[in-house]
């Protein structure tokens, strides 16, 4: 009777986990408020089911949540993308959709 064979992990187990760490690195903040400028305002006069934000040079996508705080009907979006002026959004990350939890003029 040898000692127990220690068997190294699979290359599976090893890509699996690398990717799961690379995913958590990449996704970086869960939540947080941001300050940007409306690029584009997604859905009709009255609906609107998205809207992306410039910040930082990063262009990101926002999904009007149910239970949002906002300032403002979400149709003003586009006033604030035709004339430039900024807006604050509070936002969590769920999966892979980045929610608008709250919306003022910025």
């Amino acid at each position: 009777m040898g000692e127990p064979r220690v068997h190294p992990p699979s290359i599976l187990k090893v890509t699996a986990t690398v990717l799961i760490s690379v995913a958590l690195i990449a996704c970086g903040q869960a939540s947080g408020t941001t300050r940007g400028l409306v690029t584009s305002v997604e859905g009709d006069l009255e609906e609107v089911t998205s809207f992306f934000v410039l910040v930082e040079g990063d262009e990101l996508e926002f999904t009007p949540s149910p239970e949002g705080d906002y300032d403002f009907p979400l149709s003003h979006l586009r006033e604030h993308q035709r004339t430039g002026e900024p807006v604050l959004v509070g936002w969590e990350l769920v999966g892979t959709v980045r929610y608008a939890l709250s919306l003022t003029d910025g």
